[in-house]
């Protein structure tokens, strides 16, 4: 049915579709995820219809509880006009009373424009339920040429409204009378088409019928219908029909997942509303049927089926049944083929029972045979009991006796590892002896040697200081006596026979204890030089000589000469300083140039 009055609502959403116009496509896009929750939120909805019903009658009671009472008939007029808008698709009966009091009213305030919206109402309420022929009756009373542009669309609507109900009224039964209808429907829609303005709040709903009955382009009305519906908070009638007329144009372009999701919504307006004239619901409980959804189509044409009887929609209630029919055969298939697939699966159980039956036989005789064999393993068992218990015993004397004799293995490696230390011992104490001899032996030879060639030096500088005493030649002698050239040479070979016997000895000294020391700190001897100070102090070290006082009297400096070179080195070594003079006095390996 058409509203009375343009709500700020309608035109605020009317106003965003125009705006969202150029940026939203024609197409939904919707995937079925979404479609699947919506229904979820609708099957949600009709669960809670009690609820649903209540927030009805209480806002039904509000506006009740705001009227005034001892008004003027006009606003006693308009009063009931407002609480027939809730009443309208929701109570028949309280609806038809509150026409009949106002086209009293009407009546009463020579009003014929308020006669004539009556009436338009009153043919509503007759088409709803199932009276067409008061309907038309109601209508052919109106004067057309007397009502205003608003009262005008409110009968074509209604005119549009009847036939429909007409048509689906007969159905395919007289298809000539049924043609006599949707002609007539028809022509009022163009009349409509001509007629409505932009501006309309229903302006969307009767363009949409006038491009899908012409087969016109529905781009344009898709966009505008698609930019309402899904801004629109779904909790109108208007909502609902905006809703299932975009359902209608995309069904119309077959792409049906969108048509069952703007059913969806449409139905969901309709739930929150109460209203009881619900046909998108019923629309998708059927394609719900046709998709093979039969419990969820049932339950929504069942919901569709309560509400028709609570409002006494006759013709509702035609259909109603005979989709209800529809599905309680198609319940009935289902439930044969259950049953087929029953007795099918019955037979398989029966069979597999005669299988377990015949298995239950042969595996009790396998059990039989199984029990003599068990019989017989345990006396073949008790047979190699006696056998591992006379092979265990074996074993613990096997185990004994390799324990004996591996604690003999263990003496002997013992002893062995004894013998290998006291032979290790023994080879490093001969090895030091030899080493001690054959130092001994070499500068005992060289030490005769320096002391024979020193006692006939002292003889020949005996000799020579004798002839010069006898020859008088005092002042010579005084002089030779006086300068430390002598003794400065003789030194100079004591270090150089030191060196060399040194060397002799220990021919790879000078490298072995450079490796002792960081590669920049390194001593490098000059031409013709076989040992320097630094060199002959850890000599005197490796030959066994640590004491800095001996050393200084055999080099012939103070000890604290010594001393201060003996850091020095320590200093430079690349191994700990404690440890150096101990790893000097190992340097070395005698006899290699001997």
């Amino acid at each position: 049915m058409i509203p009375n009055e343009i709500t700020l609502k309608t035109f605020l959403l009317a106003l965003v579709s125009c705006c969202l116009l150029a940026v939203l496509p024609a197409r939904a896009d919707v995937d079925n995820r979404l479609l699947n929750q919506r229904l979820s939120e609708l099957d949600e909805l009709i669960q809670d219809g009690y609820r649903q019903m209540r927030l009805k009658e209480l806002r039904i009671a509000q506006c009740r509880g705001q009227m005034k009472r001892n008004v003027s008939l006009e606003e006693r007029y308009r009063n009931n006009l407002q609480l027939y808008q809730h009443y309208m698709v929701y109570d028949s009966d309280s609806a038809m009373c509150l026409i009949n009091c106002n086209l009293q009213i009407a009546h009463c305030l020579a009003r014929k424009d308020w006669q004539a919206d009556c009436m338009i109402e009153k043919s509503f309420i007759f088409t709803a339920t199932g009276m067409l022929k008061e309907a038309e009756d109601e209508l052919e009373r109106i004067d057309t040429s007397l009502l205003p542009y608003k009262s005008l669309l409110n009968y074509y609507g209604q005119r549009v409204y009847l036939y429909s109900h007409c048509s689906q009224y007969q159905g395919h039964l007289e298809d000539a009378l049924g043609n006599e209808y949707y002609l007539k429907e028809m022509a009022y829609r163009d009349s409509i088409d001509c007629l409505i303005k932009p501006e309309h709040p229903m302006y969307l709903w009767y363009k949409g019928w006038v491009v899908l009955y012409k087969d016109q382009e529905m781009t344009d009305v898709v966009r505008l219908l698609k930019a309402v519906v899904d801004c629109a908070p779904l909790d109108s009638r208007l909502d609902a029909m905006n809703a299932y007329m975009l359902a209608r144009l995309y069904e119309e372009g077959e792409q049906m997942t969108d048509f069952a999701y703007y059913l969806t919504l449409s139905a969901m307006a309709d739930v929150r509303t109460c209203n009881r004239d619900i046909a998108s619901l019923y629309e998708l409980g059927r394609y719900l049927f046709e998709q093979g959804d039969i419990d969820r189509a049932y339950s929504y044409i069942h919901y569709c089926l309560q509400q028709a009887q609570l409002y006494r929609n006759r013709i509702r209630l035609l259909d109603i049944t005979q989709t209800l029919n529809d599905i309680h055969q198609s319940y009935r298939d289902r439930n044969n083929r259950q049953q087929q697939r029953l007795r099918f699966y019955l037979i398989i159980i029966s069979l597999c029972a005669l299988i377990l039956l015949f298995s239950l036989f042969y595996i009790i005789r396998l059990l039989r045979k199984l029990d003599r064999q068990r019989v017989q393993l345990r006396e073949s068992n008790q047979k190699l009991s006696e056998h591992v218990q006379e092979i265990s015993s074996t074993r613990e004397q096997l185990t004994e006796t390799h324990a004996q004799l591996q604690e003999q293995n263990a003496q002997l490696e013992q002893t062995v590892s004894q013998l290998k230390v006291l032979r290790l011992q023994q080879e490093q104490t001969l090895e030091q002896l030899q080493e001690s001899n054959f130092v001994k032996e070499e500068y005992i030879g060289y030490v005769f040697t320096m002391c024979s060639n020193y006692i006939d030096k002292l003889n020949d500088y005996r000799k020579g200081v004798n002839r010069k005493i006898k020859a008088g030649q005092l002042a010579e002698l005084k002089q030779q006596t006086d300068t430390p050239e002598t003794v400065q040479m003789e030194l100079k070979e004591f270090y150089r026979t030191f060196d060399t016997i040194f060397l002799n000895v220990y021919p790879n000294f000078v490298s072995d204890f450079n490796a002792l020391l960081r590669p920049e700190e390194q001593i490098v001897l000059r031409e013709g030089e076989l040992l320097n100070t630094d060199l002959r102090i850890y000599a005197l070290v490796r030959l066994g000589i640590n004491d800095s006082t001996k050393i200084a009297s055999f080099l012939h400096c103070s000890p604290q000469t010594v001393y201060n070179n003996r850091l020095k080195i320590r200093n430079k070594a690349i191994i700990p300083k404690e440890n150096f003079a101990q790893v000097v006095g190992s340097l070395g390996k005698y006899g290699h140039n001997v």
